[in-house]
């Protein structure tokens, strides 16, 4: 790659690529995860083995690790020093002939990058044209009228099968040399694009085509079996990014489930780039971002900006293995409850828990709902170190730091901070609280919140967690309101 090329991806961009609708911004957001070292690797990799023959890589990573954020940042970066196609095949998939679909994106984008705005030429347009008449009734139909038959009545039979099967063969080839036309006039506009560029671009041609994972199974399928015919390129770079583990999925539906996917998915590519899963707060921090008001609004804990939530609910989030998808399936109950609550009255960390647990581990969420005797063993363990239902996976001890505002009854709030050794312990003392069986043996009642204020003045932390527990007591929820909140939110699927 030449050498200006920066890979500075620390601010914001809009995208103004292929897809871009005016008047609406795209904003591809700062690299937070240092992915330029990535684009810059593939960029030197890929340029160097396009020079010399064609290329295909597989960009693979899982739902909602940012590989179209990324093939899109990529495109702004490789757009300036070489001939470069995005195509997304989602927003495309609506169309029966992929092939047809990806070759007219990558002649109109080489076209407009040449600098040529004219209509596509009449020879090209008719070699297009000829490619809609491929497989089924629309291949059957241009054969019978190419045999000169009536599409109603003729014969399977003597003359008539022979005519059709001419016809049929003659349409084949045509397809096939379209193709091959099509093919090198992909290479002129390529070398048009390089050669009218004064020095500005050079080889290979990157073409990126995304979200061939989203589409429907058939769709990309047919679109990996077709566009392999135009593979072949010299000097052209093809990068398709997926969820391979996915798209092994959607070729699954069509070949029955005992088919070798993954060797198929070989067939197509040289090499597969993984893009390293999103860590948890990231996910969590731009799905909060623009609804951070509307979650200070309705819990009492205290959180200093978008960030320090996101840190603190990722850890629990990833106690519980949550996948990328399931995080943002958990976000998105979970503020479908904060819209549906009135009160500032809300403990998020352990309304969390309830809703983590009650997708993830039904029998811990059980033993929260019912309490009693389980939740006295489960408490047993804890004390005592051993692993539990609650703790699902995590044998670890999981440390958390509970910021909130003490909500003192003469209306001038404070911020305390409660440290926690171990969350599940955590759970367990609110479920206790609220519930209304732990604050009997407290010497503190409600009525003496003004007294505590005194006590605890300047004082950070309570070991015990006695000030959280009236604090939390005294807004008014049990522990009923909020499996009735997880339970009505939950028949959301």
């Amino acid at each position: 790659m030449t050498e200006q090329a920066a890979f500075d991806w620390q601010d914001p961009v809009t995208w103004d690529g292929p897809g871009a609708i005016a008047g609406s911004k795209e904003i591809l957001s700062a690299d937070r995860l240092d992915r330029a070292r990535y684009a810059k690797f593939l960029t030197n990799y890929l340029a160097a083995e396009g020079k010399q023959r064609n290329y295909v890589l597989n960009l693979n990573a899982e739902w909602g690790a940012g590989k179209t954020w990324f093939i899109k940042r990529w495109y702004m970066e490789l757009k300036a020093h070489y001939p470069t196609v995005y195509i997304d095949a989602w927003q495309q998939d609506f169309s029966d002939d992929p092939l047809l679909t990806v070759i007219s994106s990558i002649i109109d984008q080489l076209k407009m990058i040449a600098g040529k705005e004219n209509p596509i030429p009449e020879g090209m347009r008719q070699r297009l044209l000829g490619l809609f008449k491929v497989g089924g009734k629309l291949a059957l139909k241009a054969a019978i009228k190419k045999a000169g038959l009536e599409e109603d009545d003729f014969s399977l039979e003597g003359d008539d099968a022979n005519q059709l099967v001419d016809a049929l063969c003659s349409n084949q080839k045509e397809r096939y040399e379209s193709i091959q036309y099509l093919k090198q006039e992909i290479r002129q506009w390529v070398e048009g694009a390089v050669g009218l560029s004064e020095g500005e671009l050079d080889y290979p041609a990157f073409i990126l085509i995304d979200e061939l994972d989203r589409c429907r199974p058939s769709y990309a399928v047919e679109m990996l079996e077709t566009i392999k015919h135009i593979f072949d390129i010299p000097k052209v770079v093809f990068v398709l990014a997926t969820d391979t583990e996915q798209l092994q999925h959607a070729i699954k539906v069509i070949y029955g489930e005992g088919f070798d996917a993954q060797t198929y998915l070989g067939r197509f590519f040289k090499r597969r780039f993984h893009l390293n899963k999103c860590p948890s707060h990231f996910l969590i921090e731009e799905f909060v971002a623009d609804r951070f008001e509307l979650l200070c609004s309705k819990t009492f804990h205290c959180f200093s900006d978008a960030n320090d939530f996101s840190k603190t609910l990722a850890k629990i989030v990833d106690a519980y293995h949550l996948s990328a998808r399931e995080v943002e399936s958990f976000l998105d109950t979970l503020f479908a409850i904060l819209h549906s609550v009135s009160e500032h009255s809300i403990d998020i960390i352990y309304l969390s828990a309830l809703l983590i647990m009650h997708s993830k581990v039904s029998t811990a969420y059980m033993i929260l709902r019912n309490g009693g005797i389980l939740l006295d063993a489960e408490t047993a363990n804890i004390s005592l170190n051993k692993d539990t239902v609650l703790s699902f996976k995590s044998k670890a001890k999981l440390p958390l730091t509970i910021s909130y505002w003490s909500g003192i009854q003469s209306g001038c709030n404070e911020k305390v901070v409660w440290k926690v050794d171990d969350f599940y312990a955590y759970i367990i003392q609110v479920h206790k609280t609220l519930n209304d069986y732990y604050l009997s043996s407290n010497k503190y009642a409600l009525n003496e919140m003004n007294q505590i204020t005194v006590i605890k003045s300047g004082v950070r932390c309570d070991d015990s967690g006695v000030y959280y527990q009236v604090c939390l007591k005294s807004k008014g929820l049990g522990n009923s309101d909020y499996i009735e909140l997880v339970e009505l939110s939950t028949l959301l699927i």
